[in-house]
């Protein structure tokens, strides 16, 4: 698909067109607030880490004091001292 197709497909549904593509999405505020997008349940809960399943991989969030704020169906607000947020590829 071309990107003009996918940016168009986004404004229809609302959605960025970084979620559209890779159907998850994260943006971290402050080093304090971490937001997720497209996320397919948590893997690891603790105050140091939380990893989310995403499309073919995780999300994980590292830092000190962590814990969810907002929890949604593909929806995900992470507080605390946020130090690292990174994307594993699945190893198939």
């Amino acid at each position: 698909m071309n990107n003009s197709f996918n940016k168009c497909v986004s404004e229809i549904c609302g959605l960025e067109l970084e979620t559209l593509v890779s159907n998850y999405k994260y943006s971290v505020f402050g080093g304090h607030t971490a937001v997720i997008e497209g996320h397919k349940g948590i893997i690891v809960y603790s105050y140091d880490e939380i990893t989310f399943a995403v499309k073919k991989g995780v999300l994980k969030v590292a830092g000190k004091d962590l814990r969810i704020k907002c929890l949604e169906k593909h929806f995900a607000v992470v507080v605390g001292s946020i130090i690292d947020v990174g994307v594993k590829a699945d190893e198939k």
